[in-house]
C-alpha cells in the first residue's frame, strides 16, 4: 500500500489540530499505521504526539526573540524558516513510506501562511514526492450562516486546491455545534429559498448567485460530509472520501 499524505487544512480556528488527533486515532483503530506532522511553529500544546515536529527546530517565540519583530512578523518569518530545515524533512520523509500508512500534516493555523509563501509550497512539495497526497479543507459549521458564507469558504477552497494542485476535498467541521448547517448545504441556487438565505438585496443576490454557479462548476463533484472531532461524527465518511479520491473506479457523489 502506498503512503498517503493528508493535509489538513482550513482557516484559523476550523479544528485542524483536533481532526488531526482524532481522524489519526480512528485510522490506528482500523490497523492502519499514521504518522503525525506538525508544521505550525506557534502552537503550544498538541492533543496529539508528533512525529515530526518543527517546534524541534523553532518557535515563533524563538523568532521574536532572535529577530525582535512583533508577533504578526514572527508567524510569517515561520513559514520561511521552514526552507531551513528542509534537509532535516527530507532526512525524516526518506523512511516514512516504509514505516506507515498515511501521513497527517498538521497546517498553520493561518491559512494565508500556507498557500501565500513559496516556502510552505516547496515544503509540502516533498511530501508528494514520498506518495500519493490529497487535502482535506475544512468548512467550520460555527462560522456558516448563511448562504454567503459557505460560498466564501468554498471559494477559498477552490484557491487552495489550485494554489497547491493537488485533490482537494472538503468537509463541514465543527459539525455538533452547528446543527441548523444542514438547511443551508442542501439549498440549490435555483431553488425560491435560495436568496431568503442570502441575507442581502439587490445587485449583490446576483453576485452571489454567479458566485455559486462558478464554484459549482470548478469544484469535484463531492457528496458533503460533516465531522466532529468530538463526537467522532463522519471520520469513517472522510476516509472513504480520501481513499475515493485516488480510486479511477468513480466519482465522489
Amino acid at each position: 500500500m502506498n503512503v498517503t499524505t493528508v493535509f489538513i487544512l482550513g482557516p484559523a480556528g476550523s479544528g485542524k489540530t483536533t481532526l488531526v488527533a482524532s481522524f489519526g486515532k480512528y485510522l490506528e483503530d482500523q490497523g492502519l499505521r499514521v504518522c503525525y506532522v506538525n508544521l505550525d511553529a506557534a502552537v503550544e500544546d498538541l492533543p496529539y504526539t508528533p512525529d515530526f515536529d518543527i517546534r524541534t527546530y523553532y518557535t515563533v517565540d524563538d523568532i521574536m526573540k532572535k529577530e525582535r519583530v512583533g508577533p504578526n512578523m514572527a508567524l510569517i518569518k515561520s513559514v520561511e524558516y521552514l526552507l531551513n530545515y528542509r534537509d532535516n524533512i527530507t532526512s525524516f520523509l526518506k523512511n516514512v513510506p516504509e514505516l506507515y500508512d498515511y501521513v497527517l500534516v498538521d497546517t498553520p493555523g493561518q491559512l494565508e501562511l500556507t498557500i501565500f509563501h513559496d516556502s510552505s509550497i516547496q515544503i509540502m512539495k516533498l511530501f508528494t514526492e514520498i506518495g500519493r497526497a490529497c487535502g482535506v479543507f475544512l468548512l467550520p459549521s460555527d462560522i456558516i450562516r448563511n448562504v454567503r458564507d459557505l460560498a466564501f469558504l468554498k471559494l477559498m477552497a477552490l484557491a487552495v486546491r489550485y494554489r497547491l494542485d493537488v485533490p482537494i476535498v472538503t468537509a463541514i467541521s465543527k459539525a455538533d455545534i452547528n446543527p441548523n448547517v444542514d438547511k443551508i448545504i442542501e439549498l440549490d441556487i435555483e431553488s425560491p429559498e435560495f436568496l431568503d438565505k442570502v441575507e442581502i438585496e439587490g445587485v449583490q443576490q446576483d453576485l452571489v448567485r454567479e458566485m455559486w454557479r462558478i464554484i459549482k462548476k470548478l469544484e469535484k463533484r463531492q457528496r458533503i460530509i460533516k465531522v466532529s472531532s468530538l463526537t467522532g461524527q463522519g471520520l469513517e465518511d472522510l476516509h472513504s472520501l480520501i481513499y475515493e479520491v485516488f480510486c479511477t473506479c468513480g466519482d465522489l457523489t
